[in-house]
């Protein structure tokens, strides 16, 4: 079975608040630092700076240095879009994202001095367990990427991919907090 490919660029209508997993591992280097810090019964102010650039930079998702939508994250969306159309889990092992896809946006290309620039940081009071904890995330008010898309035409079409994406776009988002960030537009890019 042969597949096809295409390509999609996905260009925000919300803003994208990123969170990477990888710090649910206690083996993370930035798991690791982020311990020894909240640890400490008592907190200084620098203390709690560090917490945030520490939760900043691990909750960032990168490819080859550079901010990305993962292939994972973006399958999982088509994959919750197709579920809203009946078809969930047949359809999600007929897709698969070729590559992360790179983050395009206004700002600094370098990730130390993204990190610094407070227009890429959202940090909120959110609750865990009973009490109210302030969390970090990467931040990107407006953003566009191009997403390479491989199918098997035997099981999806073309124009069914496309439109899943849209939905997946629409109703479903990519990131943290998806009522109200990680929404996007799908344009087909033809090939030249």
């Amino acid at each position: 079975m042969s597949a096809e490919r295409l390509t999609l660029k996905l260009e925000s209508f919300g803003p994208l608040l990123m969170n990477a997993s990888r710090m649910a591992d206690p083996l993370d280097p930035d798991a690791i630092k982020l311990a020894a810090v909240t640890g400490k019964r008592k907190k200084t102010a620098a203390d709690h700076r560090r917490i945030a650039d520490i939760e900043w930079f691990g909750k960032m998702w990168t490819h080859d240095g550079r901010p990305c939508l993962p292939a994972d994250a973006l399958e999982k969306c088509f994959e919750d879009a197709a579920k809203t159309r009946n078809f969930g889990a047949t359809l999600a092992g007929a897709v698969v994202v070729d590559a992360p896809a790179l983050l395009e946006y206004d700002g600094p290309r370098d990730i130390r001095k993204l990190a610094k620039n407070p227009d890429f940081r959202f940090r909120k009071l959110v609750r865990v367990r009973r009490a109210l904890t302030p969390r970090t995330r990467p931040y990107f008010a407006s953003w566009h990427a191009v997403v390479h898309v491989s199918f098997l035409p035997t099981v999806i079409n073309r124009e069914q991919v496309v439109d899943i994406f849209r939905v997946a776009g629409s109703q479903v988002g990519v990131g943290d907090w998806r009522k109200k960030h990680g929404r996007f537009t799908v344009e087909e890019l033809l090939p030249d």
